[in-house]
């Protein structure tokens, strides 16, 4: 069975406007050569947020490293 998460990345940028803002975002988050590969992970149920860093040596933004994983 599988597990529901929420999962959230957060990213801080200037922009003109809200709409700006989040078009910036998806951007950065959509580009295959960014390096926004730590995402903030809540399992369903638990109080006990983790950090996924899936490119912790800054080797490979494509996500497919040896990640790492913490507490939040």
């Amino acid at each position: 069975m599988r597990t529901p998460y929420r999962i959230t990345w957060e990213i801080e940028l200037e922009a003109d406007d809200p709409v700006h803002a989040a078009r910036k975002a998806l951007a950065l988050h959509r580009d295959p050569r960014s390096w926004a590969t730590v995402f903030t992970i809540h399992p369903h149920g638990d109080t006990q947020a983790l950090t996924v860093d899936l490119d912790p040596k800054h080797l490979d933004p494509s996500g497919n490293g040896t990640p790492r994983v913490t507490p939040a």
